[in-house]
């Protein structure tokens, strides 16, 4: 009998014809700028997530840490469910990478309620609280869970409404739109950074876990 194996997206196998496409691809020094499949990957991923441009990395852990990185100065505060990726499976690399704390809300099989989020924004210029960096959410959440497009629209308006900015773990956002009958644009309106997983729902011919972050220029480069 033969065995499809579904514990992880990490011990599945590329089909032959994956590994064709992965021995014939142009490739060049991502460096540079010198590897066309990987600049024309980079620009389909922001095309198809509404952003302004892309950058491929090596795993989905490494873009969200990214993200958090980016978005954040050192001391502040990130808030994020408390049986997020970011919480649970990412060996608190957000302090050692980032020197972020994560404040996290109690989940609701990975559904954060807005008015649970805007609770535990840090309001003010008191100097012994830290700064709230950035809001993390995950959809569709690692347990399957889809979050409605009515919660994260809630949820933007309010740190929009603060100035904090959003980083959409969207490892499995594309199966999250499929859910939702929408465009994954959708969903990622409402954040200003996502990463999304290659090896997930996509099941694109890579080793391992690669993601692709997407991101607003403005929002989280202008510094």
């Amino acid at each position: 009998m033969q065995w499809i194996d579904l514990r992880s997206d990490t011990v599945t196998q590329p089909t032959p014809a994956m590994r064709q496409a992965m021995a014939t691809a142009e490739v060049g020094d991502d460096v540079y700028q010198d590897d066309p499949t990987v600049t024309q990957l980079e620009r389909l991923a922001a095309d198809m997530l509404g952003k302004d441009d892309a950058l491929f990395v090596p795993t989905g852990v490494f873009g969200n840490q990214l993200a958090v990185f980016t978005h954040c100065r050192r001391g502040d505060e990130v808030i994020a469910g408390d049986d997020s990726h970011l919480v649970w499976h990412e060996n608190g690399a957000a302090a050692v990478i980032s020197g972020v704390q994560l404040r996290t809300i109690a989940s609701n099989r990975g559904l954060l309620e807005p008015r649970e989020i805007a609770a535990r924004i840090r309001v003010g210029e008191d100097i012994h609280i830290p700064r709230t960096g950035l809001i993390c959410l995950e959809n569709a959440h690692g347990n399957g869970r889809v979050i409605p497009l009515a919660t994260m629209e809630a949820t933007s308006a309010i740190a929009r409404q603060h100035g904090v900015p959003i980083h959409l773990d969207g490892a499995r956002v594309f199966n999250a739109a499929t859910y939702l009958g929408c465009d994954v644009k959708a969903i990622t309106q409402h954040v200003d950074t996502v990463m999304c997983c290659l090896s997930k729902g996509l099941a694109a011919p890579v080793d391992g876990r690669q993601g692709i972050i997407t991101y607003r220029a403005k929002s989280c480069l202008s510094d």
